[in-house]
């Protein structure tokens, strides 16, 4: 278990290397030491035997990501492949990754793959950080996937938030009832939506060296909520 001078003492090296995003396995250090949960997952070198033998033992259907500091926007690139069911799957799904990361950009940083349990139950919403002019680090909340982008269903706050304010932000968005179950569909567990923004609120007034983050999506039903990818970048 992390503890916060192994959590800074990351912070810094990454500074020092003139990199500023988290790579998959510092980010899970950093939502390891807030407690803050995710899939299963693990990340292999650029090797796709490697990448299959790494899905078979986390157990199929998976989620393939590229891990590559010069590609920021994968899906957009094409370097994620979701819903993987077996081992053909992944490895045809490998080579494209590797293909597509080509044409994204010029000479990418090729760091390897990451492997991750698939979710599909629950509501997706988004919960981020980011360092605003006026009002320095705040704190972002609302449903994910199509709502972000079409109807920026968001709530903002100013950190540090207090249990208050997390069901505030909640209860604020438009897609409320969505997560309380409207029209039948699954009960967010809210007290788990409430803990996780109060763990990022947390985590936005410790580490000042955080400019940016987005937990997008998080999936969250009536018994977890679990970050799915994670996006942590600092200052350069």
């Amino acid at each position: 278990m992390p503890d916060m001078e192994m959590i800074n003492a990351l912070m810094n090296k990454v500074i020092k290397s003139d990199r500023e995003i988290l790579y998959p396995s510092e980010s899970d250090a950093v939502l390891d030491y807030y407690k803050i949960p995710q899939p299963k997952w693990m990340t292999t070198g650029n090797n796709v035997e490697q990448a299959v033998q790494a899905a078979e033992q986390i157990g199929f259907p998976i989620a393939l990501k590229l891990i590559s500091p010069d590609i920021l926007h994968k899906s957009d690139a094409g370097c994620v492949k979701l819903d993987l069911n077996n081992s053909p799957e992944v490895e045809h799904a490998c080579h494209d990754i590797l293909e597509k990361a080509a044409h994204a950009h010029k000479t990418p940083r090729i760091e390897g793959f990451l492997i991750q349990e698939m979710v599909k139950e629950g509501h997706e919403v988004i919960i981020g950080l980011a360092q605003d002019v006026t009002f320095g680090m705040i704190i972002v909340f609302g449903l994910g996937g199509i709502f972000v982008e079409i109807l920026k269903d968001v709530a903002i706050r100013k950190v540090p938030i207090t249990p208050a304010d997390a069901m505030d932000m909640i209860e604020e968005i438009k897609g409320y009832k969505i997560l309380k179950g409207a029209r039948g569909k699954v009960v967010a567990n809210i007290d788990l939506l409430k803990d996780m923004l109060l763990k990022v609120s947390q985590m936005g007034m410790e580490q000042k060296q955080i400019t940016e983050l987005d937990f997008n999506p998080v999936f969250v039903d009536s018994h977890r909520a679990l970050v799915a990818d994670s996006r942590i970048i600092l200052k350069g």
